[in-house]
This record gives C-alpha cells, structure tokens and sequence, in this order.
C-alpha cells in the first residue's frame, strides 16, 4: 500500500476512493470498504483511503480527554488488511477547514489526488460546514467535477449500529468482547514497560507497568481484564489491571498493569501489545493484600482454564 502524506508532491493516478477519519477501522469501515474495493476491481483503479494525519476533532478542542482507537500506524496496518491500495494522510489545519465542499472536491479531490469515484459516510461532512449541505450538493459539485459520488449506508450489526462512537461507548463500559464485535478486531493498547512500585511481584503476580505509546489512545474502563500479549515475536495469555489500585493507597495515578502467563524474565524498556478479550471484573478495594492476592490468583486461574 502506498501511503502519502504531502498531497503537493504527489502525482495524481484516477482512483476510487473514500474519506473520513476511520478510527478504529471497525465493521462499518470494513463492509463499505470491502464494497469499494469491488468497485475498484470493476473499474479497473485503484482504491484510495483519505484520512487525516490529525483527528478533525483536535482542530477544535485541543483539550479533549484520551479519545482515539487507532494510531495512525495502526490505522495503516487495518487499512491495508482490507484492500486499500493508497492511504493519503491529509493535514487538517485552519486553511483546509476553512475550504467550502466544493473548493476542497475541486482542488484536494480533482487536483491533487485525481478521484474520479467517491464515496461519502452517511453521516460525513467535509470542507467549511455549511447550512443545509449534504450528500445531494456533493452528487451536485461532483457531477460539475467529473467525480461520480455516492453515499454509503449506515451498517448494522446484530441489530447494532456500528461507529466509532458505539466502540468509544463499549470501551468507556469496560465492555471489551462488545467493542471486539463493533470492531471485528480486538481493542489494542501498544506501549512501551517502564518501571512500576514492584507491589505485583510482592504479591507473586509479578506486573508489567505500560506507558502508552499515544497519549490521546482510548483507555478502557478501569477494571481487571483477560488480555492478549505480544512482546516481540512472543505471545502469551495475560491478565491487565487498569485502575488506580485502591488496595494499595489513596490518590493514586491510574496505571495499566498486565502479568504475562508464564514468562520469565525481564521486560523493562521493551514493546508491548495488549489486545483486551474480556472484562473479568471491576476494580476492588480489599481488606488486606491476601485477600487482594487470593483475588488475583482467582482472576489467572480464569484466565488460563478459560472460565
């Protein structure tokens, strides 16, 4: 998959393509994607995938708590899975914002990435919001342009719209093996293990304490969750604690804590993927650490014989 992040030294090719943020990459992605790419096929083009190397949202509250499912090298790597033969990262910055819909087709879409075939999100509005323009002005500007526009569906499944929106709110619930079915993929966290208080260890389950890679990546509810773990070309069962650890004090950070199923060794410094399954419980305060130690051992036990 080619992939473009300054559209001015970029030599246009004809191709179909889409645009919007496509965070998470989810079913809904997925399904019109997968249709595109048929239609690609049919036409003989390639199909092309515009995003934004910044979420739009950050144009404009630049404030906004941790929000994002998928970093943009993780959006890659999804998008590539389902077909896509060009990913362009546009940079969302005041001047594009403030493009009308027809200006942004005429000189983004026509000029500068040469599509001929586009498709918008149902719900997917570009260049400087307009009063009462929608998918019938589109098909308008793009018939002037020579881009033929239609409009995606809404996507359903198992009774359940899908969008990003419906991932963030199963990941707000602690709601892991709903997110995984809004997604078709498990909710990943990459980061890197960096040096934790040792109180796992004390307790025989010894931890490993992850920074996130992204600060603006989506962390579930805190709660205790079964986990999928990839250091390296290595992968083990896990069990990951995301929370502030009432057992242990008052007023502390919240941390992303996950003990590895038999492993041995050491993984300070090293890079860790965590894929959330499911949530096992939410987090407790226990009356003393044997009480919280007996919990844990309980919570491995499910894990391992997969109760």
């Amino acid at each position: 998959m080619k992939v473009v992040y300054d559209i001015y030294n970029y030599t246009p090719v004809p191709c179909v393509a889409t645009i919007g943020s496509f965070d998470g990459v989810h079913c809904g992605h997925r399904a019109m994607l997968g249709e595109l790419r048929a239609s690609a096929n049919g036409k003989g083009l390639p199909l092309m995938v515009i995003t934004f190397a910044r979420h739009p949202r950050l144009m404009f509250d630049g404030e906004c708590e941790p929000f994002i499912l998928t970093t943009n090298s993780e959006k890659l790597e999804l998008l590539e899975s389902v077909g896509a033969d060009i990913c362009v990262f546009l940079d969302f910055d005041s001047c594009m914002a403030s493009m009308s819909a027809r200006r942004f087709m005429e000189e983004v879409l026509v000029s500068r990435l040469g599509v001929q075939c586009l498709a918008v999100g149902y719900d997917h509005h570009f260049g400087k919001p307009c009063e009462g323009e929608g998918l019938p002005e589109y098909i308008s500007y793009g018939k002037e342009l020579g881009i033929e526009v239609f409009g995606a569906k809404p996507f359903e499944k198992n009774g359940r719209a899908i969008s990003s929106s419906a991932v963030r709110r199963a990941l707000e619930a602690g709601e892991a093996a709903l997110a995984t079915e809004l997604l078709g993929h498990c909710y990943s966290l990459c980061g890197r293990v960096v040096q934790g208080e040792g109180i796992g260890r004390s307790l025989g389950f010894p931890t490993a304490n992850i920074l996130v890679d992204e600060p603006l990546k989506m962390v579930p509810a805190n709660g205790v969750y079964e986990v999928a773990v990839q250091v390296g070309e290595r992968n083990f069962k896990g069990v990951m604690n995301i929370g502030v650890r009432p057992t242990v004090g008052e007023n502390l950070m919240r941390t992303l804590e996950v003990h590895l199923l038999d492993f041995e060794g050491n993984l300070y410094g090293a890079d860790i993927k965590v894929e959330l399954l499911r949530r096992l419980r939410s987090e407790h305060v226990f009356d003393n650490f044997e009480a919280l130690r007996f919990q844990i051992e309980v919570d491995v036990a499910r894990v391992r014989h997969g109760i």
